[in-house]
């Protein structure tokens, strides 16, 4: 949690720059995550009933509604990073070619960052009533979360070795070297939440798969169009001379309008 908690975390890079991510991370969200979960431990080691629900078996009876009330805006900030990622990623994916053109909407004169596409917007909305009603309560839902986490911190990873290789220039040796334990733990997460597959898990996984059979069905399908229209064009140097060689025809026969084209160049 620690992990996905920095994750939509930095997910408003875009929004706020890279320092004030930073600086809260390292001076308040990790420091009170740390804490939180050590007293969590505390409890289930001291009371091993708790861990029916050791966040709320935390506090006394007149602190429960105030936590709820926290924990509850807590979760309207981390959504509020979590489309924030989905915009910034669809941008992207519109810029690279894999998605097709989509209205994007820039709230700030100066932060080019900050965006707003209102299909992405409608498909999540769409996409949490569907799973809200699916699921029904959110112990059911975990097990999809679980799964989607553990693979885009796979996935991320995955990406990161390439970025060291290809940007960075590291060898792939040392490359590895500095990414193997950082994988290898997310490959427990990961290979400990596939067993929950049967359980919801298959949700994240069939959207990923349709995600990427329309980002390949477009890319597939914007690179054929390109193929067959660069068939049918005629070469610039081919039109050029047949142009060249129209204007020389027409000075034969109509001087004076060659004289006064002539003229205008």
């Amino acid at each position: 949690m620690v992990v996905t908690g920095a994750e939509a975390l930095y997910a408003d890079l875009g929004h706020f720059g890279r320092k004030p991510i930073s600086v809260a991370w390292f001076i308040l969200v990790f420091p009170a995550l740390g804490l939180n979960y050590l007293g969590q431990g505390a409890l289930i080691l001291s009371h091993p009933t708790a861990i029916e629900n050791p966040f709320y078996l935390l506090y006394p009876e007149w602190a429960l509604l105030p936590m709820v009330i926290l924990a509850t805006m807590a979760t309207i900030i981390a959504s509020q990073a979590v489309i924030t990622g989905a915009f910034s990623l669809a941008r992207q994916a519109v810029h690279l070619g894999f998605l097709p053109r989509l209205m994007i909407r820039f709230t700030s004169e100066t932060n080019t960052g900050q965006i707003y596409v209102p299909a992405v917007n409608m498909i999540l909305f769409i996409g949490v009533i569907v799973l809200i009603f699916s699921f029904g309560d959110s112990e059911s839902l975990a097990t999809a979360y679980g799964i989607s986490v553990t693979g885009a911190m796979v996935v991320t990873t995955l990406m990161a070795f390439q970025f060291l290789r290809a940007v960075w220039g590291y060898s792939v040796f040392t490359a590895a070297i500095v990414l193997a334990p950082l994988f290898v733990i997310e490959a427990v997460f990961l290979a400990a939440n596939l067993v929950k597959v049967h359980d919801g898990g298959w949700v994240p996984v069939a959207l990923a798969v349709v995600i990427m059979l329309i980002m390949w069905t477009w890319t597939k399908g914007s690179k054929y169009l390109k193929e067959k229209i660069a068939k049918s064009e005629i070469p610039i140097e081919t039109f050029i001379n047949s142009l060249e060689s129209s204007i020389e025809r027409g000075s034969l026969h109509q001087p004076g309008i060659c004289r006064r084209m002539g003229e205008r160049h």
